[in-house]
């Protein structure tokens, strides 16, 4: 299903979902996502103020999407690819089990990372011309 310039404000309201739709324009702020399966396409999205624990992100597609203020605790990304995306002020931290997030096949293109914590290693560990940390 398709979701296009909506937002979402504090949930997300039955039949949307994270799974199997494509949102563009959206703009997600300040929801509780806690074991959320994320399978979706985001496309000129924005995440701000969310907090992910648990998430477990499985071949998404972001396509010039901005996150910012957003906190990922334990969230695991498979498969996933990033495009033109923006983060800033992001963390990226460990879950109450001591679980760290995981990035397992994930492609990061033209991407920017600003005052994120817990990422720069990700973009290190990749192309480096192909993302940026300033």
């Amino acid at each position: 299903m398709l979701f296009e310039s909506q937002n979402f404000v504090s949930s997300l309201k039955k039949p949307v979902s994270l799974e199997e739709h494509v949102f563009r324009y959206c703009e997600f702020a300040d929801i509780p996502f806690e074991g959320e399966h994320v399978t979706s396409a985001f496309l000129s999205c924005s995440f701000t103020g969310c907090e992910w624990y648990w998430g477990l992100f499985s071949t998404s597609v972001f396509v010039d999407v901005k996150f910012s203020d957003c906190v990922f605790r334990g969230s695991a990304f498979s498969g996933v690819r990033f495009v033109d995306c923006e983060f800033k002020n992001c963390q990226f931290l460990k879950d109450n089990l001591d679980g760290e997030c995981l990035f397992n096949e994930v492609s990061w293109f033209g991407c920017v990372q600003v005052n994120c914590a817990g990422l720069e290693n990700e973009f290190r560990n990749r192309d480096k011309e192909r993302s940026y940390i300033p």
